[in-house]
Parts: C-alpha cells; structure tokens; sequence
C-alpha cells in the first residue's frame, strides 16, 4: 500500500477537493499499486491520478477492503493486545496468590520465622505486582486507542492503478478529488471612524472540517462559489393574467355577515391601508480563536479565489478563524433616516457601489474606533451607483414623524373623492460637530389612471418619481433641529375603494 499526505485543499462554500501526495517505488514493466489515504467522505467520481512523465496510468479504480483483508490488516495488533491482556491476567493471579497464602490458619508446619519473613516481604512483592498490573493496563490502553483508529483506517478506501515505466525507481503521484466535510463561510468587519473619510472592510474566513482526519501542514486556497448548487439554467413558465373574481361563501349567514363587517369597515375608512414593517434580527457575534494568516485574490470564470499564505493546521472537527484580506475604501459618513420605518437614525458610510463587487450577503461585525458596537447584514444593491453601509444606531440624532393632517372630501362635479394627508418630520442633533444627514420618505404610486395623486409640499427634496422615493439631504450644526413637511393628495372615483399593496 503506497500511502499519502493531504498537501493541498481548495475549500468552496460546501465541500472542498483536496489533494495528496506520495511516492511508489516502481518496477521495470507494468503493475498494479495499491494507493492509501483515502477518507470515508469522497466523491469516488471525482478522484484524479497523477503521475510524472515517463509512468503511464490506467484503470484507475477506486476500492473498499473486504472484511477479510481488515481483519488482516487488524491482526498483528490484536495479537499483541492478547499477549498483554494474557500478562495481566498472569500478574493478577500472582497478587492473589500472594494475598492467599498469607492466610496461615491451614498451615500449621510453618515456624513463626517463617511467617514473618513472608508477611515482611508480602507488600514490596504486592506493589511490584500492582506496578507491573498498572503498566500493563495502561500498554493495553494505548494499544486498544491505536486498535480503534486503526478499524477506522482499515475500512477506508482505496485506489488501484495499473502503473506502467520504462525504467525502475522511485517515483512521485498525486491524488484529487472532492471531499463533502469541509466548507468555508466569509465573516465581515467593518472599522470605522465617522472623523475619516475612508473605513476599513477587513473579510475573514471561518473554515470547518470534519473529514475524520487531521489537516497538517496543508496549503489552503479559498473560493467564493459552491460546486454543490445546482448550474443548470432556470426555465420560465407562462405566466396567464385573469380578471379576479371573488369568492362566493356557501353559507350565507356567515358569508351575510363577513360581508357586511366589510361594509362597515368601508364606510368607516374612506381610503384602508395597510403597512407592513419587516424587522431582521442580526445574528450575535460568535468570539473563536484568531489564527494569523491572510490570502492573495484572484478572478476566476465564475468565482473569487482566495490563496492562504503559509501552511495550515486543522484538526478533524475543529473550526478556525483566517485573515484574508483588508480593504481601505473611501466613504461619506452621514445619519440616515427613514422615520416612516423607524424611529431611529442610523449612522452610515456610503460607499460607491462598484468597491463592493465581491461582497458576499452575510452579517458584519462593526467596530467605531476600535469599540465593538453591533452586527449589521451587508446587503448591495449592485444596480446603484452607491450604497448606504450602516454602521447601527445612532442615538446623538433623533427623528420624529407625525402626521399632522388627513381629510377626506367629496369633489362633487367630478365624481370623486379626494383625501389629503399632510406630515412634518423633525430632525435634531447632539452631536458636537456639523454632520450631514439624509432623510428618506415617499408617496404612493397609482397603478391606475383613475387614482390621481399630486404632491402639495415635498420641502426641496429630491424625487424620483417612478418608485415614489423622496429624499432630503442637509447639513446639522451641533444642536441644531431641522424640520421638513410633507403634503400630498389622493383622488379617486368615489364608488371605488382603494387599497396600499
């Protein structure tokens, strides 16, 4: 059996390919090689030979040992864990001899001499034993730890090779193939200093492997892809538009009364709408032991490849943090707020969309001048031009949203009604130097023509009116307070109901 070392692993998103190294000494002539150091979590499909010029390889196969050949492979360790048991037991008996025979009730032929010299040389003789009992025990111990990986190793597969060379001598080969035990996931920190005009975007990788085998000594290169998800292209279905037609409840005095509840809920709402706030929990930064290291970048065809500088050690199951890379990137620190979402104002950094092309969608972890201060989700919308990177709360700004009007009228001669809605937002700082903020709001969009919606009050913002978005960018002076309103009117046929959606 030619036996080899894991040298290298590519790590993916899920699973990874590894690759071992060995040596075989070959004859003149072709013969078959048995190849080792395989691990039970293989993809046997992807396994690739390798071998120097002047060797020709074929049938390739990989195979499973028979009960025979690891009872084989067991037995001269079995053996010797029988010859120290079998000592043991000798040494055992001996003791309980000893202990036996200093019982001199039946042995009246014995002189008080000869009692005492037995009982005198009775506990050197019992611990001499004990001693060598306990030796043995702890030989057996270890034989018996040994016999265990050694079933492990027994039952591993593999790789048969019909090897073929011109000349005799010692020559090397390489095993790969693909390995499902070993995955890597990025982890993000974000340090920041809002008195900069640039922050630091430092990704890490937090690599796993269980493949029942140590990692050591191994070189480890990184990819952002997963080999496991699915290439095949999507296929659309048709997609068929009906009129909506609603639905007719059987039993007339539960359908009478849903109906009429719904009568009421009408005639008490002019316009019904209906808001929904999402809400995501960032997941709680996990501490593990930091590992030094970090990696070269590269572009691939359809991946990022990360190469780890150095060599690596991973024990089977075990779960290391790397360095790979740290990124200076110039931003604009400013306070965000959406107070139609949030009370909150949020500190961010924007950032020009284009430095974050490699992001992956994964919390971060975000430090403000060196002080831990929360997790965040990085998220970039790759069709803007720049991206709000938040950096959590701010709570030296404060933001205050509160509607100051809603009427609904009829508009007689046209058949309408017409509701007005007005609002004021209010923006104060504490903060102890001028910061800029920008504020975020909207207005409806009607999706029909007989909806008319016209804005009465947007206080300068900008507008971009295809999705309704309102923004308002402005400077704050330690203490200082801005406020901005909000006005705008709905119209609609008075025989119809409208809804938010």
């Amino acid at each position: 059996m030619v036996e080899t070392k894991l040298t290298a692993a590519a790590v993916y998103r899920g699973g990874c390919v590894v690759r071992r190294s060995g040596r075989v000494f070959l004859q003149k002539g072709t013969q078959t090689v048995r190849i080792g150091g395989l691990t039970a979590g293989i993809d046997e499909s992807t396994l690739r030979l390798s071998v120097p010029a002047g060797v020709s390889g074929s049938n390739v196969q990989v195979e499973h040992p028979t009960h025979d050949e690891q009872r084989e492979a067991l037995k001269e360790l079995t053996a010797k864990i029988a010859a120290v048991q079998s000592r043991i037991q000798s040494r055992e008996k001996i003791a309980a001899l000893w202990e036996a025979n200093a019982d001199f009730s039946q042995k009246e032929s014995l002189s008080i001499d000869e009692m005492a010299a037995y009982l005198e040389r009775l506990p050197e003789r019992l611990e001499a034993l004990n001693g060598e009992i306990t030796a043995l025990r702890e030989e057996k111990a270890a034989l018996d730890k040994e016999l265990s990986e050694a079933k492990k190793k027994a039952a591993l597969p593999y790789v048969t090779a019909e090897l073929s060379t011109q000349e005799a001598g010692e020559y090397p080969l390489e095993i790969s193939c693909r390995e499902q035990q070993a995955f890597w996931n990025p982890v993000y920190e974000i340090h920041a200093d809002s008195e900069k005009d640039s922050l630091d975007l430092r990704l890490r990788a937090k690599i796993f492997q269980r493949s029942g085998e140590d990692w050591n000594d191994v070189k480890l290169t990184l990819f952002s892809g997963n080999p496991s998800v699915s290439g095949t292209i999507p296929e659309m279905d048709p997609v068929h538009l009906r009129f909506y037609e609603p639905p007719v409840y059987k039993n007339r005095a539960a359908g009478g009364a849903r109906l009429g509840g719904m009568m009421k809920a009408a005639r008490a709402d002019d316009m019904m709408l209906e808001e929904c706030e999402a809400t995501e929990e960032a997941p709680a930064m996990v501490m593990n032991a930091v590992y030094a290291g970090s990696g070269t970048a590269s572009k691939g065809e359809t991946m990022t490849e990360y190469a780890l500088s150095g060599s690596w050690d991973i024990r089977d199951g075990q779960e290391i943090i790397c360095d790979i890379k740290t990124d200076a990137l110039p931003c604009r620190y400013h306070a965000v707020a959406v107070p139609k979402l949030s009370d909150e104002a949020y500190l961010a950094a924007e950032v020009a969309t284009s430095l974050l092309e490699d992001l992956q969608d994964t919390p971060a972890a975000v430090y403000l001048k060196g002080a831990f201060a929360g997790s965040v989700v990085l998220e970039p919308d790759m069709t803007r031009e720049n991206y709000d990177l938040s950096l959590g709360v701010d709570e030296t700004v404060k933001v205050k949203r509160e509607q100051k009007k809603k009427y609904t009228s009829n508009v007689l001669l046209k058949g309408q009604k017409k509701t007005e809605y007005e609002y004021e937002i209010t923006v104060s700082s504490r903060k102890d130097r001028e910061i800029s903020v920008t504020v975020s709001d909207q207005l409806p969009i009607s999706d029909e023509k007989t909806i008319v919606i016209e804005p009465l009050e947007l206080s300068g913002a900008e507008r971009e009116e295809e999705k309704g978005f309102l923004r308002w960018t402005f400077k704050l002076a330690p203490g200082e307070t801005k406020t901005v309103r909000l006005a705008w009117t709905v119209a609609w046929p008075k025989d119809k109901r409208t809804e938010e959606v």
